[in-house]
Formats: structure tokens, C-alpha cells, sequence
């Protein structure tokens, strides 16, 4: 671990101007209450605190070297009270032969009695000693929330990534479904879907579902889509939309609404004997970006049809909690002849990089 005071830009300076503290509030306590001439109490204040300039740093090593580890208390405090007995033994002895080499014509002893000294040293060096213990702290926290921020991106990659095999493939199947049903009696119409079957694909395999994009790719991507079905069933599916024109550059997951029409396709569309209308939605309310798709069913033939596993309406609640962090944004309802799915998407967000609500 990288040493606060040598290996930081701003510890040094902090670290001379603390003790310029300690040394200039020493030198104030001898001189003003203890009434010594400012001379004897310049010399003894300065050869008292120069040693734990030097020494203040070795404390650091003691603290990276004294870890508590499990529940050894006994041997923690043991190294410390070792620690403590030489370097305070080794401040002590070079304050005295300073004053000795540098002021001989003091008295050898320093104004400051022999218990106080040690009572001073020992205050110092638990203050020191609480100080690095303290950053020591702040750094493990500090790399235990960044490990865990990376952890959980990781995470939420991982999940996104497995949440995309799943779309992918699920699509695929059904329409390649669609081209087999129409190679023998429509193989014009066939071909035509393979091609705009691989443009679609080329699109999302191309696009991470944790990313953003605007409503107005988003919906020309689910265009490229619904051609693929209308060309299965022609005038069987219909489409409606009304767009608000300031909702066009709003922000909303990649690939977000596609699963959506998929799933109207597969329970409304394809189980109906009747046409069936789309009907999509969006509009701007309280800063978010609101989208509603609603289509029609034969609720005779959804009744007596086999139910899915609901993958593609699951998917997208996945994805929304982990890219927005919440359960409320998306709706579903169902009544006797129509089914609705209410999205709601944030756009503001927050110095904490979440989004308003």
C-alpha cells in the first residue's frame, strides 16, 4: 500500500504543515506560560519536535505491518506497545543529543521534564498512529466500493449478455418459422423477408442492451420488424401510431421495444381469425418518456391456444431494473379484447449517475 505522506501530492505539504503546528504550539507553551526566553524555548521545542518529523513516517509502517487479523488482540497490542516503546525511546534520545550538539551553550536537559516528554511523545504517536489507521480504513473502503462497483457492472453485463441469447435466438425461431411457411406458397415474399430478416439482425446483434438510444432509431428498428411479420400475415396486422414529435429524441434501452410487438404478434395476431391493430403511443410527462403498445385479440382463440412462458415481457422487466434500478417501470394489463403494455422511461440523471424519478 502506498505510503499517504511520500507517495501523495498533497501529504507531504499537509504532514510539514502539521507539524510547523506542533512545533510553533510547543514553542508558544515554553516561551509565553513557561517564561522561558524565546531563544531556550526556540531550541527546546525544535530539537522536541524534529525527531518525530522523521520518525512520523516510520509510524506508517507500523500500521501497514500491524494489522489486525482474525481476533489476536493480544499480539496487535503487543507489536504496538513494542512499537511505541522504541520509537518514542529513539524520539526522546535524539531530542536530547540535538540540544546537546546544537545549543551547548544550553544545559544539556530540556526545560520540559523527563515524564512530560513521554507523555507528549506518547500523545503524538497515538495520534499519528489513529491518523494512518484511519486513512488505512479509508482506502480499504475506497477500493472495496470500487471493487464492488466493478463487480457489479460485471454482474449486469453478464445478466445483459445472458438476456440477449435469450432474445435473440427467441426471434430467430419464430421467424424463421414465418419464412417456412411461406417458401412454398409465397417464395417471393419469402425471399423478401430473409433480407430484411438479415438487416434486423445485423442491427441488434450490433446493439448492447445496456446502452441507450433514441426513441425514433428504436422505433425504425421495430418497423424493420413488424415488415418481417406483415409479410406473414398481410392485412391481418395493421399498425397505428401516434408519436408525439418531442419524444423522438428521447432516450430508451437498445432493443427495448421489439420483444414487446413480438409478443403482440404471437398472443394477438397470429391466435386471431380477425385483423388485429398495433397501436403505439408516446408522449412526455414529468420529464419522462412515456410508450404504450395496445393491440386487439380473439379471445376465443387466445383462450383455447397454448399459453407461452412469457420470456419476451420477463426480459424486458429484467432489463429495465438493471439499467434504471426499479420495478415500476413497466405495466401490463389485460382486458376482455385488448392488451396493454405501459412503459416508462427517465431521462434525468443524477450527479450519482441514478435516475430521477
Amino acid at each position: 500500500m502506498k505510503h499517504p505522506v511520500l507517495d501523495s501530492n498533497l501529504g507531504l505539504p499537509i504532514y510539514v504543515v502539521s507539524w510547523l503546528g506542533f512545533f510553533s504550539s510547543l514553542l508558544i507553551l515554553l516561551w509565553y506560560f513557561d517564561g522561558l526566553s524565546l531563544y531556550h524555548a526556540f531550541a527546546d521545542a525544535f530539537c522536541f519536535s524534529i525527531p518525530v518529523f522523521f520518525l512520523g513516517f516510520c509510524i506508517w509502517y507500523v500500521v501497514n505491518f500491524n494489522k489486525l487479523d482474525g481476533n489476536d488482540w493480544v499480539g496487535f497490542i503487543l507489536n504496538h506497545v513494542a512499537a511505541a516503546i522504541i520509537i518514542i525511546g529513539l524520539w526522546i534520545s535524539a531530542s536530547h543529543n540535538l540540544k546537546v550538539n546544537m545549543f551547548p551553550d544550553l544545559f544539556a536537559g530540556h526545560s520540559i521534564s523527563f515524564h512530560w516528554q513521554i507523555f507528549f511523545a506518547l500523545i503524538i504517536y497515538d495520534y499519528i498512529l489513529l491518523l494512518f489507521y484511519f486513512i488505512t480504513y479509508h482506502d480499504h473502503v475506497k477500493d472495496k466500493l470500487t471493487k464492488e462497483k466493478d463487480l457489479t457492472s460485471l454482474v449486469k453485463e453478464s445478466e445483459l449478455n445472458a438476456l440477449k441469447s435469450q432474445i435473440n435466438p427467441h426471434f430467430l425461431f419464430n421467424s424463421l418459422n414465418s419464412v417456412n411457411s411461406l417458401t412454398v406458397i409465397k417464395p417471393i415474399l419469402a425471399r423478401e423477408m430473409i433480407i430484411k430478416l438479415s438487416d434486423f439482425l445485423r442491427y441488434s446483434l450490433d446493439k448492447d442492451l445496456g446502452a441507450l438510444s433514441s426513441l425514433e432509431n428504436e422505433l425504425n428498428n421495430s418497423k424493420l420488424y413488424l415488415d418481417i411479420e406483415k409479410i406473414r400475415f398481410d392485412e391481418k396486422l395493421n399498425l397505428e401510431s401516434e408519436i408525439d414529435e418531442d419524444t423522438l429524441d428521447l432516450k430508451l434501452p437498445n432493443l427495448i421495444l421489439q420483444p414487446i410487438f413480438e409478443n403482440a404478434i404471437k398472443h394477438g395476431v397470429s391466435e386471431s381469425l380477425a385483423p388485429v391493430t398495433i397501436k403505439v403511443k408516446a408522449y412526455v410527462k414529468n420529464s419522462h418518456l412515456y410508450v404504450e403498445i395496445r393491440n386487439n385479440f380473439d379471445i376465443d382463440a387466445v383462450s383455447n391456444s397454448r399459453k407461452g412462458k412469457g420470456i419476451g415481457l420477463q426480459n424486458v422487466r429484467d432489463r429495465l431494473k438493471l439499467i434504471y434500478n426499479s420495478n415500476m417501470l413497466m405495466f401490463n394489463e389485460k382486458t376482455e379484447s385488448e392488451f396493454v403494455v405501459r412503459m416508462v422511461y427517465p431521462q434525468e440523471i443524477l450527479d450519482d449517475g441514478t435516475y430521477k424519478f
